[in-house]
């Protein structure tokens, strides 16, 4: 179970962000509908200005908090956790502060096998935890595809232009986030099942050199989509099922022979 890693500071930024990006969706989702249901009563009291401002200022906001998580906190974050592995499963000093319990496979000697192994934990929970919260994801994906025909509807007739374009852009925005985790999906489970296959050869760990153009082909492969799209798994999320999938770990570990 993970006590500390060298990213996780980093981490809880990111999350923080998340969190006020989605409290931010939410807000921008409520003033996109009222001009829609108290039409009459906003024009009545002159409040279609002041929601259509709040909706700009709040879909500036989601943007904002995306483009930093994206572009600073993110690969930051990917540059600790990956010195760690390395760290890990080496025996080099890239991080200054090593993680405690991060991974579950301290009794493994350093080594190209025991970074396989580690590897395959990696892997194991990012599949494991995008398939838990993807579900979630599907739905804030439907209620964006119901929003944008709705505005389409009657968007471009009741509300301003540049607030169209907004709305446009951030709808577009959330549906893209959720294809990419669909794609993220897609992509784990063939290296996990890469995984799974070298694995099961008997004698990964005395022959390992045997298999490192494939440790090092799927090694390549995880850490391109772990860059290229962050499962953005939340601390609320890893800390529910964390004890359940370290278990599940053990248990592959046992049936894997991985020793």
């Amino acid at each position: 179970m993970a006590h500390f890693a060298p990213q996780y500071e980093l981490f809880k930024i990111m999350d923080n962000l998340s969190k006020l990006g989605r409290y931010t969706f939410w807000g921008v989702l409520i003033l996109s509908i009222i001009p829609f249901i108290f039409n009459d009563f906003c024009v009545k009291n002159n409040l279609i200005n002041i929601v259509n401002i709040s909706n700009i200022i709040g879909i500036s906001l989601f943007f904002g908090t995306e483009l930093i998580n994206e572009l600073v906190i993110i690969p930051r974050a990917d540059n600790k956790r990956r010195d760690d592995f390395i760290d890990n499963s080496f025996g080099s000093k890239f991080s200054i502060n090593s993680s405690n319990g991060y991974y579950d496979n301290d009794e493994i000697n350093k080594g190209l096998y025991k970074a396989a192994v580690n590897l395959f934990e990696n892997c194991f929970f990012t599949y494991s935890l995008v398939k838990i919260t993807i579900f979630h994801k599907s739905i804030v994906a439907i209620i964006m595809i119901v929003i944008i025909i709705v505005l389409a509807f009657y968007g471009f007739k009741e509300v301003s232009f540049i607030l169209n374009i907004l709305q446009a852009f951030f709808s577009v925005n959330i549906l893209g986030l959720f294809l990419k985790n669909l794609a993220l999906f897609k992509e784990l489970t063939s290296i996990q099942d890469n995984w799974i296959l070298l694995f099961q050869q008997t004698d990964i760990k005395t022959n390992t050199l045997k298999y490192q153009a494939n440790i090092y082909k799927y090694w390549l492969e995880y850490e391109t989509l772990h860059s290229r799209i962050n499962a953005r798994i939340s601390n609320k999320i890893f800390t529910k099922h964390n004890t359940i999938l370290t278990e599940n770990w053990k248990q592959l570990k046992q049936k894997y022979n991985i020793l």
